[in-house]
């Protein structure tokens, strides 16, 4: 079963797109996949210093072995 991402704003989602598009296309699932496990630990409605910071974590990594 599939993880739904907890209810976000527009600014958030933002956020996370603009995340995204700096990764290939390859990453990317796995990108959300992480931004998502991290967000569903703070709740229903994280606020947006919640988002950069799951974003901040799900990139760790990926953007390193996007460079190798």
């Amino acid at each position: 079963m599939t993880a739904m991402l907890p209810t976000l704003n527009g600014r958030q989602l933002a956020i996370i797109a603009t995340a995204a598009d700096r990764l290939p296309p390859e990453k990317r699932d796995t990108f959300i996949d992480r931004v998502k496990a991290r967000l569903q630990l703070h709740g229903r409605r994280p606020d947006d210093e919640a988002v950069a910071e799951a974003v901040r974590q799900a990139l760790s990594g990926l953007i390193q072995n996007s460079a190798a």
